[in-house]
């Protein structure tokens, strides 16, 4: 069916939806029903250069960058890098972060609007930046918040680099500094070196609906920052919230992002009566994000064998201004069915499964890290080698590649031992990638058995009367005696 057409006769950005899910559940009590709700965006990138945006670019430019010197080096051509691919329009400011916040870029302390000339004057004030100074990660975050609080576009994020933790902060501010920031922009951040802090990282991007990562080697990060900012200009719908109405007597357990990586959004859900409660999800380009919710129920009252709706899961635009018309899907409809086949109510959905993988998965290398770091290296050993098995098992290269360098999996037996050479860095990359998922997608269907083509059978010869008769024919054509079968000739 063709998309509603927009102005022009363009067809409108549209969302599609998809539930997977295992209906059945055991008609023995309470059970607990999951289901991964996959959703697509098409045709927003069309309305990607009209969106109105503001960015905000944090370098870390504490003292340690100095060290080695090709940190603070790569750190200049990311900052630069960023900035030239700033859409003309763009609100935009660049940030020096020590032990405190400096507008380096504009001039004035507040925002610039890109186009070629403040583009290349702020590419030559990011050439000049130097570190010197501390790590006050939630002062940046509160210097961001007020440059991009001061501006009406409805699209608002940041990029963050840093190499250290967040030690010239009071106690207690980078979590109060997040409660302000989350809901009002969103932060990617990525850490340099090996000084940082995995898990701070993972919750500054997690509470503002970001990614966090490692930038594995320094020559990658002005690569790095230049796909991070191109993957900023192409959102084009501020926000997307998703609804899940549920019946009475069911109750939602949990909702959360699955791909492209893990978000709790449970607690971030806006309940609009006893039964309905959306869940924002920021801003959209063109691409696929996975959700996992989880819905109880309990059968007292429901009838056996039939088909029941436990929750209607819809797409709703959010409230933010400057929403382009859209084509949403219809509700999908997350069901329940009692049955007392043990067989139907154990098996799981290979979606769901897949992301149960990557639960596993996540908690192996965070017990792993943990153990590591309060020295328990038999533990550590072993989680990281579960985490191995398992991110091979779900075909995670990425995931392999970063915990190779904390163990190595040649020992005989199919033991794994400890790296000896083993970096915080490592422990860094493979820590902050561990909610990071890849998509399942269907296995491919086997190839059809190739059928032999029948046999030619050959003439034969009537042994009675000499008669040459066709190979199927089962008596002469001349006298009538039955022939008789031979291998290449079947009767």
């Amino acid at each position: 069916m063709s998309r509603a057409q927009g102005p022009g006769g363009a067809p409108r950005p549209a969302f599609t939806t998809r539930l997977d899910q295992n209906k059945y559940l055991p008609a023995g009590g309470k059970g607990s029903a999951h289901a991964i709700l996959t959703v697509e965006a098409d045709g927003l990138d069309r309305l990607a250069g009209r969106a109105d945006c503001a960015e905000v670019i944090v370098i870390d430019c504490s003292g340690s960058m100095n060290w080695p010197s090709t940190k603070m080096a790569a750190a200049r051509r990311a900052a630069a890098a960023a900035v030239e691919v700033l859409r003309d329009g763009t609100r935009f400011a660049l940030v020096e972060g020590t032990d405190r916040a400096r507008v380096v870029y504009p001039p004035d302390g507040r925002m610039a609007v890109a186009g070629p000339d403040s583009r290349g004057d702020a590419a030559h004030v990011a050439a000049g930046l130097v570190a010197a100074g501390g790590t006050a990660i939630a002062a940046w975050l509160t210097c961001a918040l007020g440059l991009l609080s001061a501006q009406d576009a409805p699209i608002r994020h940041a990029l963050l680099l840093t190499d250290g933790r967040d030690e010239h902060d009071r106690p207690g501010e980078l979590e109060r500094a997040l409660d302000a920031c989350a809901g009002r922009f969103t932060c990617d951040a990525r850490g340099i070196g090996g000084q940082w802090a995995a898990t701070e990282l993972r919750g500054i991007a997690g509470r503002l609906h970001g990614v966090a990562d490692a930038v594995e080697d320094d020559s990658d990060l002005e690569a790095e920052f230049r796909a991070m900012m191109t993957s900023a200009m192409a959102k084009a719908l501020p926000d997307l919230r998703i609804r899940v109405s549920l019946r009475e007597g069911s109750e939602l357990a949990f909702f959360k992002q699955v791909f492209p990586v893990e978000l709790d959004l449970t607690g971030e859900g806006v309940r609009l009566d006893d039964l309905t409660v959306e869940f924002p999800t920021g801003a959209w380009g063109d691409e696929t994000r996975e959700f996992q919710l989880c819905v109880t129920a309990e059968p007292a009252g429901d009838p056996r064998g039939r088909d029941l709706q436990a929750a209607l899961v819809s797409l709703a635009p959010g409230p933010a201004g400057g929403t382009p018309p859209l084509a949403l899907p219809p509700p999908g409809s997350l069901l329940i069915h009692w049955t007392d086949d043990h067989a139907l109510s154990t098996h799981v959905h290979p979606r769901v499964a897949h992301y149960g993988g990557y639960a596993d998965l996540g908690r192996a290398v965070t017990a792993g890290c943990e153990a590591y770091e309060r020295g328990d290296r038999e533990t550590a050993r072993a989680e990281w080698g579960r985490a191995l098995r398992l991110a091979g098992e779900l075909g995670d290269e990425k995931m392999l590649r970063r915990l190779g360098r904390l163990v190595r999996a040649d020992l005989p037996g199919g033991e794994v031992g400890l790296r000896g050479d083993l970096s915080p860095g490592d422990l860094n990359s493979a820590w902050v990638a561990e909610g990071h998922s890849t998509r399942w997608t269907e296995p491919p269907q086997p190839l059809p058995r190739a059928v032999p083509p029948p046999r030619e059978s050959a003439d034969r010869a009537c042994p009675r009367c000499g008669r040459v008769s066709a190979g199927t024919d089962q008596h002469c054509t001349g006298c009538g005696l039955a022939l008789t079968p031979t291998p290449g000739n079947p009767a």
